[in-house]
């Protein structure tokens, strides 16, 4: 190797290793942000969106701080739609003498990000489900049954027109069993409206990646700085793990990965910084129907309501 091109050598590795370190300090200097609950509630602007009048969105969170790192749909639906948008926190953790502290930091997190909150109740009074795992399903038969009908309930009350849930595998034993409650609730739900119509089930990802995501939904710097603030709210989780500081890369990737899988692989590389990966489905009753084929890509700015979402993927066989 000559001297001329060692030099340029060195020169590119020189400005490839600042990239680096810019992306290092990025995310180190996170780490200098407060993270809650805030000592002051934070009111949320009267003006950050159009008020709550749309449709009605429960985000089913297998754990506090779910609600704000998977949803993004969601929120942008809150903020540009109008749309009312409650979070059911299906369990509180399993640590019991953490519920009450988990408890203030998901009301903090939900009044940042304008949400309803609503706490499963047991008999102990508000305080989120026990056991919501498959073993749990598998060996108490009785006791799960007492928790669908707990969630069926909830939805009872809350008529959603669209409802959140982790996907079948999301890893998680928790993020599994709130997948299986879920199911079944929705179903019991749906038999109890009545009428044959279909509801969308957005399945969202955390700890295990969508095999077959069919929406990439593209996200402005401003919606991803308000999940963070929420995420933020979550301090006791957030020095135990900091989700926040790892939240704008993994929607980076989200970029790259759903340009191609959404879109089919080779294509197209897409503009966006961030992005969320979901799979748009239906359940009818019991029955679950496949949308229709395809997928669809939203950019950061762009309308998509619930009329949209029925519009572009179905469902099939309704």
């Amino acid at each position: 190797m000559t001297d001329k091109s060692s030099n340029a050598w060195a020169a590119n590795y020189r400005s490839w290793l600042d990239y680096v370190a810019d992306v290092v300090r990025t995310y180190e200097s996170g780490k200098d942000i407060p993270i809650g609950p805030s000592p002051e509630p934070l009111a949320l602007p009267a003006d950050s969106a159009p008020p709550a009048k749309g449709f009605k969105v429960v985000i089913c969170a297998p754990h506090p701080d779910d609600e704000t790192l998977s949803g993004a749909l969601p929120l942008r639906w809150r903020l540009e739609a109008g749309a009312q948008v409650t979070d059911c926190a299906i369990t509180l953790g399993s640590d019991h003498g953490q519920r009450e502290r988990r408890r203030r930091e998901l009301a903090s997190a939900c009044r940042v990000l304008g949400f309803e909150m609503a706490i499963l109740p047991t008999a102990q009074g508000a305080t989120g489900l026990d056991d919501v795992n498959p073993a749990s399903h598998r060996q108490h038969p009785k006791a799960w049954a007492e928790k669908v009908n707990t969630l069926a309930e909830f939805f009872d009350q809350a008529q959603p027109d669209v409802v959140q849930a982790p996907h079948a595998e999301d890893f998680n034993t928790t993020h599994l069993g709130t997948r299986e409650l879920v199911v079944e609730a929705l179903g019991m739900h749906l038999e109890h409206r009545g009428g044959g119509a279909s509801l969308p089930l957005i399945e969202s990802e955390s700890w295990h990646q969508l095999a077959a995501p069919n929406l990439m939904l593209a996200l402005t710097p401003e919606v991803v700085a308000l999940q963070l603030m929420a995420a933020a709210e979550h301090g006791g989780e957030m020095v135990r793990n900091p989700y926040h500081l790892r939240h704008c890369p993994r929607l980076m990737h989200n970029v790259q990965r759903g340009s191609e899988v959404v879109l089919g692989q080779g294509g197209p590389a897409l503009p966006y910084v961030f992005a969320e990966l979901y799979r748009v489905t239906f359940m009818r009753g019991r029955e679950f129907l496949e949308p229709r084929p395809g997928g669809c890509i939203v950019a950061p700015r762009e309308h998509f309501g619930l009329e949209e979402l029925m519009t572009q993927f179905g469902p099939q066989g309704n």
